[in-house]
C-alpha cells in the first residue's frame, strides 16, 4: 500500500506540474488581435450538443472536454472580442506517449465526417453547416473548419482549429453572430500555436542541458 500511495503522489505531482505548464502557456498568449479583451474568462463551452457523433466529438474537444484516453492535464481560457457575440477560446490538453497524435488523427477524421452540426431537439432552429476554412500558414497538419448557420434561430458562426505540438493537443474556437473574420481566426491560431511551440522548444532545451 505504501508503494501504491507513493506512485499516486508522484502521478498527482506530475499532473499538477503539467497543469501549471499549460496555464503558463496560456498566460503568455496575450498578444491578441485588436478588439479582444486582455482579461481571460473560463474556457469556451459548446452552445449545444450535436446529434451526430463526429460533430459531437469535435465540439466537445474544443469545448473543454478533450478525449480522455491518457489525458494528463488540460487548461482553457476564453477572450471576448468586440464583434457581436464574439469569443475566442483557447484550449490545451497534454497526453502521454503517442496519444496526442492519435487523438489529433481521430479529430481530423471526425471533422471530415461532420457535414452539418445539429442540435438534438427538432424545431429549435440550430444547424451549422461545416465547410473548409483557409487560414493560410499556421502549422503542419493543422485542421480548420467553418460552421455556419443558425443557433436557436439566430445567425451564428464558429471557426474550429485543431493543431498538434509534441504531446499537446491544441484547440481554438472563434465564434460570433453572423460573419466571423477568418483573418482574425488565423491571427489567433498562429499566436496560440507559436506560443505552444516556443514553450515546447524551451523545455526540450532545458532537458538537454540538465
Amino acid at each position: 500500500m505504501g508503494c501504491g500511495g507513493e506512485a499516486g503522489s508522484d502521478d498527482a505531482t506530475d499532473r499538477a506540474a503539467e497543469l501549471n505548464r499549460l496555464r503558463g502557456v496560456l498566460s503568455e498568449a496575450r498578444d491578441l488581435p485588436d478588439g479582444f479583451s486582455a482579461r481571460p474568462r473560463n474556457g469556451w463551452r459548446a452552445p449545444f450538443q450535436a446529434v451526430d457523433e463526429d460533430c459531437r466529438l469535435v465540439l466537445d474537444a474544443a469545448g473543454g472536454r478533450p478525449p480522455k484516453r491518457a489525458l494528463g492535464a488540460r487548461a482553457a481560457v476564453t477572450y471576448q472580442g468586440d464583434g457581436v457575440g464574439e469569443l475566442a477560446g483557447f484550449g490545451l490538453a497534454s497526453y502521454g506517449g503517442d496519444d496526442a497524435a492519435l487523438h489529433f488523427g481521430e479529430l481530423a477524421e471526425a471533422l471530415g465526417g461532420c457535414p452539418v452540426a445539429r442540435a438534438p431537439v427538432a424545431g429549435r432552429g440550430t444547424a451549422l453547416r461545416v465547410s473548409d476554412l483557409d487560414l493560410g500558414w499556421v502549422g503542419d497538419g493543422v485542421q480548420a473548419r467553418r460552421l455556419n448557420g443558425r443557433l436557436n434561430g439566430y445567425p451564428y458562426e464558429i471557426h474550429l482549429v485543431f493543431a498538434l505540438s509534441g504531446h499537446t493537443l491544441i484547440s481554438l474556437v472563434h465564434a460570433g453572430v453572423r460573419d466571423v473574420d477568418a483573418a482574425r481566426t488565423g491571427q489567433l491560431a498562429r499566436l496560440l500555436v507559436d506560443q505552444v511551440d516556443q514553450v515546447g522548444q524551451a523545455d526540450e532545451a532545458d532537458e538537454a542541458g540538465a
